[in-house]
């Protein structure tokens, strides 16, 4: 008996549920493309925090840029946890479909590029620059740049393991929308 064929319109998905899928890869995308220099910018603030102890002068903006840098790993850390969160929802509303399967692999590569810069890249240089401004005078950095540094680590090793759960589940919704 001939096999009936499964019509196009049998396998889309509700378009809806593909906008949730790209809305969720695009941001991933956006939140990849941010984090790809926050490394060099961490060992640019070491080596300045390095020259700071080593010539026995203060920087003018170094507690500021400190400051910054705490304040985008706290940003980027609260992203990275909002689109983990998004990408879990997601396992629940998957189906087996060829946009969605799409989509769900450039969120998968996304999450993977992500976890590949946080870890070890990021972590290493947060820690490097914690223990280098813990090494400098706190009137020459400013202090509360040692609490700053730990605020920058702490949210650095947050963001990493939240990239880390979101690359395992988008390997899972990489499978689960598989036509």
């Amino acid at each position: 008996a001939p096999v009936p064929v499964a019509s196009a319109a049998d396998d889309q998905s509700p378009q809806d549920l593909v906008n949730k899928f790209n809305s969720v890869a695009n941001r991933l995308g956006v939140l990849e493309n941010d984090i790809v220099w926050v490394s060099n910018d961490m060992d640019n603030l070491e080596r300045r925090a390095r020259q700071i102890a080593q010539y026995n002068t203060p920087d003018a903006f170094f507690q500021f840029d400190l400051r910054r840098m705490s304040y985008n790993m706290s940003s980027r850390f609260d992203d990275m946890r909002r689109l983990s969160m998004d990408i879990k929802n997601l396992l629940n509303l998957a189906q087996k479909s060829k946009e969605l399967n799409d989509a769900a692999r450039r969120i998968d590569w996304s999450a993977r590029e992500i976890l590949r810069y946080a870890w070890p890249n990021m972590e290493n240089a947060s820690k490097r620059l914690e223990w280098t401004v813990r090494s400098c005078k706190p009137e020459l950095v400013g202090y509360d740049a040692q609490w700053t540094a730990m605020d920058i680590s702490r949210y650095t090793r947050q963001f990493t393991d939240q990239a880390r759960i979101a690359s395992f589940d988008a390997q899972n919704l990489v499978a689960k929308t598989q036509p």
